[in-house]
């Protein structure tokens, strides 16, 4: 494996290598995973969930509160699944009460995304 690092995850990431003479480091994802431990901040990851859980559109164009919704999730590491069911929770009651109607089963996160830009759209030029 060949990679270039740079000032501070040089040292930390030498020093282990060089301790451990090669056996540390045997994918791509362990170095990542160990350079994930050592700088990730977790009062960040704290206060992006705490945003997350109190997330609501209410008011919002839809735009501007998904903008809002992919930047939180983007420092968490959810799975589609869960942020597909969790977007139902937070959007508006007009968008909740289309998509409740819809007979479409969503398979990704940017196609249910999609259908309620659609509504949202469709809402607005109608008011």
């Amino acid at each position: 494996m060949i990679f270039r690092l740079e000032d501070d995850a040089d040292q930390q990431i030498y020093a282990k290598h060089h301790v451990n003479a090669f056996s540390f480091y045997q994918s791509l994802s362990k170095l990542l995973k160990h350079l994930k431990e050592i700088y990730e901040d977790q009062n960040l990851i704290r206060k992006c969930r705490c945003k997350y859980v109190a997330l609501k559109q209410l008011n919002k164009l839809f735009n501007s509160f998904y903008s809002e919704f992919t930047r939180i999730f983007s420092f968490l590491n959810y799975d589609d699944v869960i942020l597909m069911n969790d977007i139902q929770n937070k959007i508006n009651n007009h968008l909740q009460n289309a998509l409740s109607v819809c007979l479409i089963k969503f398979s990704s996160l940017d196609k249910l995304k999609i259908f309620l830009q659609d509504v949202n759209n469709k809402q607005r030029v109608n008011y």
